[in-house]
Order: structure tokens, then sequence, then C-alpha cells
């Protein structure tokens, strides 16, 4: 199956590609779809995520423009901003720190890519494309935040009742576990 509608990401940012993970699901694209888009739910899934409320451009449905108001334990907010919204194929947005200091980044923009595979099951890809600011979070956040993407994978599992450890598969360039391809 092929991505009816693809992302561009350049028309976005022209900011490098920074972070990639890349992980196996056994179940439907549309299962794993319903579950990373479930804004509200996110909050299970992403570490240090608080609360999210939703601010929608049209019919109260989640598309292209519609606004994810982000809270963060310790870190302030973000918004995400809609720029793809393409079921069950996946879905991008734009990230906005309400506190630069606390989010070091700038041209932000998340990519979360679902392809089927053969078994029936599916490949979460998600890319985090963005330029860096200031200096002193840089360091940090260069280290907290692929643990953090590779702890909301292993949350993501758990909320689609599916064995991490049996199950783990990334980026090697992120992630220095066995079984990482």
């Amino acid at each position: 199956m092929t991505i009816s509608t693809p992302f561009d990401v350049m028309q976005h940012t022209r900011a490098p590609l920074r972070l990639e993970l890349t992980a196996r699901f056994h179940v439907s694209p549309q299962k794993l779809f319903d579950t990373v888009s479930d804004h509200h739910a996110v909050a299970n899934w992403v570490p240090l995520m608080r609360a999210v409320a939703m601010e929608h451009k049209s019919n109260g449905q989640c598309d292209v423009g519609s606004i994810r108001h982000c809270s963060l334990h310790g870190m302030g907010g973000i918004d995400e901003t809609i720029l793809w919204w393409n079921p069950p194929h996946g879905y991008a947005f734009r990230v906005e720190a309400k506190s630069k200091m606390m989010m070091p980044t700038r041209d932000h923009v998340s990519v979360m890519l679902i392809v089927p595979t053969a078994d029936g099951g599916c490949e979460l890809t998600w890319r985090h494309h963005f330029n860096w600011r200031g200096f002193f979070m840089r360091h940090m956040t260069a280290v907290m935040f692929p643990m953090m993407m590779r702890s909301a994978l292993a949350n993501i599992r758990k909320e689609l009742g599916e064995d991490c450890a049996a199950n783990h598969a990334c980026a090697a360039s992120t992630c220095q576990k066995a079984g990482c391809k």
C-alpha cells in the first residue's frame, strides 16, 4: 500500500533530520494510527506530557491546521500545529515551544509515518527535523530527547497491549539495544 498523499517535509522546514526511530507493531495501520493520533491520550504515552487541549479549524475534527496545545511537566508548554493528516498513513506537525529556553529547537517538524508490513502489522517511523537554538539546553536535550522518544514508543506498545522487549526495533543511529536494525 502506498501513501496516497505523501508529506514533503521540505515544504515546511529546511531543518535537517536530527532524530529518527522506527518500530514494528503487530496491529493494523488503522489501529496504530488511532492510538498515536488520539490527541487526548497522548499524555498516556509521551513522557513529561501533562495535559493536551485541542483547537480544531473545521468541523470539530482533526485535520491540517488543528493545534494541539500541550502542557509538559517542568518544561512549560508547546503548540503542535498539524501540517499533514492522512489516516491511517500518518501525520506531521510543527512544534513551537512557548519557552524558548526550555526547548532549544526551532524550525521543528515531527513526522509519524505508518507503513503496513507483509505480516499484517505495521511499522512506525517517527522523525524530528529541527535546528538547534541557543547553547545551554542543547546538550541535555540531545541526550534526553532520544530517551524520551524510545520511552514513548515503549508506552505506545503498552497502550496496544504488546510486549516491548519482544518487539524492540529502532534506528541504529539512536539506539544501542540488542535487536536494533
